[in-house]
């Protein structure tokens, strides 16, 4: 038997939404909206109005609406190290979620040229072969990778856009160095 409170409780609802009709109806009925990372900052401005319709629907607003973010990142004191591991996700990633890489930007013929070469699933052998397709513009855009402070820098431009919280998701780089780099934070 196990023991516990046998009342109910209030177990938020989140929700990871992309599409603008999933983000709307997010804002009405979820309690919050894990906002999609591989995205720039500025996607979050478009992603909050949609939300606000949604939660004007339900007579909330956005203020009362939690709003976490998952941040790609990579930090190492030699930024390019940070931008290459990066790269490595980045590959895969966009041959894999198209949708991700039309709200991130990207060009369909970088797609088409990255999905010519990756396979299902993709080996690590052709990821090394196509991550230089992955644009270091593209990496800086849409990921808080590269030196401590550029990824803190990063970070911030998120939050500035909306995100209530940053969830990292660490992809390489030097571990021990990104946890000390927002450890002071």
């Amino acid at each position: 038997m196990v023991h516990g409170r046998r009342q109910p409780r209030h177990i938020p609802i989140m929700i990871g939404a992309t599409g603008d009709q999933m983000m709307e109806l997010t804002g009405e009925i979820a309690d919050g909206a894990v906002l999609n990372y591989c995205v720039p900052p500025e996607y979050n401005d478009k992603a909050l109005e949609i939300l606000e319709r949604g939660l004007r629907k339900s007579g909330r607003n956005l203020e009362d609406f939690d709003r976490p973010q998952l941040v790609v990142c990579s930090v190492d004191a030699d930024h390019g190290r940070a931008i290459d591991t990066t790269k490595m996700l980045l590959c895969q990633y966009l041959a894999q979620q198209p949708h991700i890489a039309k709200a991130s930007g990207v060009s369909p013929a970088v797609v088409q040229q990255i999905q010519g070469i990756l396979g299902w699933p993709a080996t690590r052998e052709q990821i090394m072969q196509a991550k230089h397709l992955v644009p270091d513009e593209l990496v800086d855009r849409v990921t808080a990778s590269g030196t401590p402070d550029e990824a803190r820098r990063k970070v911030a431009e998120y939050r500035k856009h909306g995100a209530t919280c940053p969830i990292l998701y660490p992809v390489g780089g030097d571990f021990r160095l990104l946890i000390d780099t927002f450890a002071q934070n």
